[in-house]
């Protein structure tokens, strides 16, 4: 795995040593999300399984018991072990994001994971994603970076506009070279210090755009579907990786 790389090769460049410490600590920020999940479905289960614990406690003491307690704790149990199953799966689809460094991914598949992983803080807003495109297009890009960078966007956002905001997240591709990530609100939302240091080096080491219309409340993410800049970064990543 590239980013852990981090502190064995001295002679590593600027794109490496970036990838490698925000790698890190994007890496951290999910699992640490990921993990806050799971534990609150396991601690759901725990009740509802003490619950029934309680209702045949009762039983045993003569007291009626009600089928559709019953029914309704199993239930909620099977809901919410289909749930963690859920989690475990995006967990893994984002453990292997790190797997090749730079290879061909499906925008629409790598943007909605992101939501969903996004979707694990407790300040999240609600996503919804719609593909004008009507087809999962391909892309030659670091996917890790790419989710990484997008991550840090819809952080930005939520922060911008809080917990009970809406988010829209279009895919538009007028052009065929690359296609254009629309990120907006039904409010206005102000990106305090938008884009950060990172995000800006993030883009740039992926070759996309980002541009802000602030009078109707959009974010446009230009990605192309291959740019000098991932081929570039490609190369400096394999030489490292060999040193």
């Amino acid at each position: 795995i590239y980013f852990l790389k981090i502190g064995v090769n001295v002679k590593m460049n600027n794109a490496t040593n970036f990838i490698s410490i925000e790698g890190l600590k994007f890496f951290g920020k999910v699992n640490a999300s990921i993990s806050h999940e799971i534990k609150n479905i396991l601690a759901i289960i725990s009740e509802t399984a003490g619950f029934l614990h309680d209702l045949t406690d009762l039983a045993k003491q003569g007291e009626d018991l009600k089928l559709s307690l019953l029914e309704n704790c199993t239930e909620s149990i099977a809901e919410d072990i289909q749930r963690g199953f859920d989690t475990i799966k995006q967990m893994n689809q984002f453990a292997h994001s790190v797997d090749v460094p730079i290879k061909e991914i499906k925008i629409f598949e790598t943007v909605e994971l992101t939501v969903k992983l996004s979707n694990f803080l407790s300040f999240s807003s609600k996503v919804e994603i719609e593909n004008g495109d009507k087809e999962d297009k391909s892309i030659l890009t670091c996917p890790f970076l790419m989710e990484s960078l997008i991550y840090q966007i819809l952080i930005c956002v939520y922060e911008s506009i809080g917990p009970n905001g809406h988010v829209l997240i279009k895919f538009d591709s007028q052009k065929k070279d690359g296609t254009s990530l629309i990120i907006s609100t039904p409010t206005n939302f102000i990106l305090d210090g938008f884009p950060t240091p990172d995000i800006q080096r993030a883009a740039k080491f992926l070759g996309f755009e980002l541009n802000i219309n602030s009078s109707n409340q959009k974010l446009d993410i230009w990605v192309p579907y291959v740019s000098k800049e991932i081929v570039a970064l490609e190369k400096e990543l394999q030489i490292n990786l060999k040193s």
